[in-house]
């Protein structure tokens, strides 16, 4: 199981970033080429693979041949409003954010920080957010007879995504220090773990010690699973950054405040 293992270990400051991607004329360009294939099929698929949508996943992003099954053929593409379809034989294999250092995940409050656990989801929707170039893509999940499979590629700017106006920001949050700076909120509250007296600890800290505790964060490109946040009716985000592993976890909680998305706590 792919779950951030939150709180047991500090945020990393060498997290690498996947390279931008353009919206190419077709999904063949969009997907990634299989490592050799003694890479891609290390991971057999586990008979509880159907459970938690993250069990799913990470099989889903290690073994080829588990992926071309669990595709729905022929895989609607909609690019920009534009439909159109890719056939089994044309479909490369795709390992998503699973090659990463990190990923991100979006929560809009703190119960539905729980929402992974789930097994009644039937609905999961992974996204890379294309921050410079305004852009989503989003990998479509449905669960159909009690398996899940890949049913729709949707591109799209970020104007037609429910999450847009926190994109907007955090695209220029992450890349602007001074709008940063400017954006979180003073004093913020922060809180960590002791290990050496297995303890949290909590407190506040000043903007002017934000550089310090500052995580590396996504610049140009970032991935977002939606178990089923409702970002449209929610003034908060959780942004969780996590390592496929399991050996990382960091939360940055924003709040819209006045009409202002503010960083207003950081949990490392």
């Amino acid at each position: 199981m792919m779950a951030c293992a939150l709180f047991s270990f500090s945020c990393t400051r060498k997290g690498q970033q996947p390279a931008e991607e353009t919206l190419a004329d077709s999904v063949i360009a969009d997907t990634v080429e299989a490592e050799p294939e003694t890479d891609s099929v290390t991971v057999a698929p586990s008979k509880k693979a159907d459970g938690l949508f993250d069990d799913f996943i990470f099989v889903f992003m290690k073994n080829k041949a588990f992926q071309k099954e669990r595709i729905k053929f022929p895989l609607n593409i909609v690019k920009q409003g534009v439909a159109s379809s890719v056939m089994e034989k044309d479909w490369k294999f795709d390992p998503l954010y699973s090659r990463h250092e990190t990923y991100t995940i979006i929560f809009d409050s703190e119960r539905s920080l729980n929402d992974p656990k789930r097994t009644d989801l039937e609905h999961v929707v992974v996204e890379w957010v294309y921050l410079t170039q305004h852009t989503v893509k989003q990998y479509i999940f449905d669960k159909e007879q009690g398996q899940w499979r890949l049913t729709e590629i949707n591109s799209h700017r970020f104007d037609k995504n429910e999450n847009s106006d926190f994109y907007h920001f955090y695209a220029r949050f992450a890349n602007d220090e001074e709008y940063q700076s400017e954006h979180i909120e003073n004093p913020f509250a922060f809180k960590t773990y002791d290990y050496d007296n297995f303890e949290d600890i909590e407190g506040l800290l000043d903007v002017e010690q934000w550089p310090d505790y500052r995580p590396d964060l996504p610049t140009e490109v970032m991935t977002n699973i939606n178990y089923g946040q409702s970002y449209r009716s929610s003034t908060k985000r959780i942004l969780m950054l996590c390592s496929p592993s399991g050996g990382m976890g960091c939360n940055l909680t924003f709040e819209k405040k006045d009409g202002e998305w503010l960083l207003t706590k950081l949990e490392n």
